[in-house]
């Protein structure tokens, strides 16, 4: 049969087509199928990681109230519990976690104390956390508009203090979203960023000296494990103390720690305190465990904040993941 040469280009051109369009065919397939394995392998991941990380919680609050048991009136900065990682093997990769100590933060919640239902200002730690923005350089302004925000948006009453806001402003045209203040405890540090006064101050630059751990605990400080980067803490639990000796008395402090209220005055009886805005304790109950788990393909981390009450078991107040 005879095929002249335009039929010839016809039939090419018809075979080129059809392999064309099963080449988009298998590489749309192909691409579909990939995506699909990507998503399987990492809901296993996730699925694995959230177990993983539950495990190591329940291994990490037995582990930190056998410490705690072992030494009731003392947790030095030295102690292994605050300075060793443990490390444990999971599927394609590990999981590293270690523990840090939450109870020289202040406790944005502490600002108001609850009584009958109500949250009331707290005099002693409003003045602690006014000299902390003192010693970090914020004008008298941004102090109390600061404080009174945070309050306002704690407390139940719809009346603003002189520094403060209340629904009036956050259901207004200047505030986007729109909502309503929390009449609660923070949950997380983050909520403070629903503030206006957030968007003067800088976040980074407060952020590291205070925490939100929604218990109604007034709370304390641990002497023992404060670091130099802990001296504006140290400096804002006392009236009279200055940044200068709170370096000082940081850097001379025994390793081994202290374990009585005397002995550590006395260890330092050449510098003025002042009247102390919070207890001083020389041991921990809050602490953050920090975990993260790498495998072959993903990563991922986790923040679990650990609380141990009057019963010393340990209660988890907060969980954040990353990367799950």
């Amino acid at each position: 049969m005879f095929i002249n040469n335009r039929n010839k280009g016809v039939v090419l051109i018809s075979v080129l087509l059809v392999i064309l369009l099963l080449s988009t065919i298998a590489a749309f397939i192909g691409s579909k199928y990939f995506v699909a394995i990507k998503r399987f392998a990492y809901l296993e991941y996730q699925t694995h990681a959230l177990n993983y990380y539950r495990g190591v919680e329940s291994i990490s609050i037995q582990r930190i109230k056998d410490e705690l048991d072992a030494n009731k009136k003392y947790l030095p900065r030295n102690h292994p519990l605050l300075n060793d990682s443990y490390i444990f093997d999971a599927a394609n990769g590990s999981i590293k976690t270690d523990v840090k100590d939450l109870s020289n933060c202040i406790n944005i919640n502490n600002l108001v104390k609850k009584n009958n239902g109500k949250y009331l200002p707290d005099q002693q730690n409003i003045k602690r956390i006014k000299k902390l923005l003192e010693l970090l350089e914020y004008d008298e302004v941004n102090i109390n508009e600061f404080t009174d925000q945070i309050i306002d948006w704690i407390d139940k009453d719809s009346d603003p203090r002189d520094y403060g806001i209340e629904d009036y402003y956050y259901t207004g045209p200047l505030s986007s979203p729109m909502h309503y203040s929390g009449m609660r405890y923070f949950n997380n540090i983050n909520e403070l960023k629903a503030l206006p006064i957030t968007k003067i101050v800088q976040w980074d630059h407060i952020l590291k000296y205070l925490c939100a751990l929604p218990i109604s605990e007034q709370g304390y400080i641990n002497i023992n494990s404060m670091n130099m980067k802990d001296a504006p803490l140290l400096a804002s639990a006392f009236s009279e103390l200055s940044l200068f000796d709170a370096e000082y008395i940081i850097f001379n402090m025994l390793e081994e720690g202290y374990d009585q209220n005397t002995r550590f005055y006395n260890s330092f009886n050449n510098i003025e305190f002042g009247e102390p805005y919070v207890e001083i304790n020389f041991t921990s109950n809050k602490f953050m465990l920090i975990s993260e788990l790498k495998s072959n393909n993903f990563n991922s981390s986790s923040l679990t904040t650990i609380y141990y009450g009057k019963n010393r078991n340990g209660e988890i107040l907060l969980r954040t993941y990353n990367g799950i």
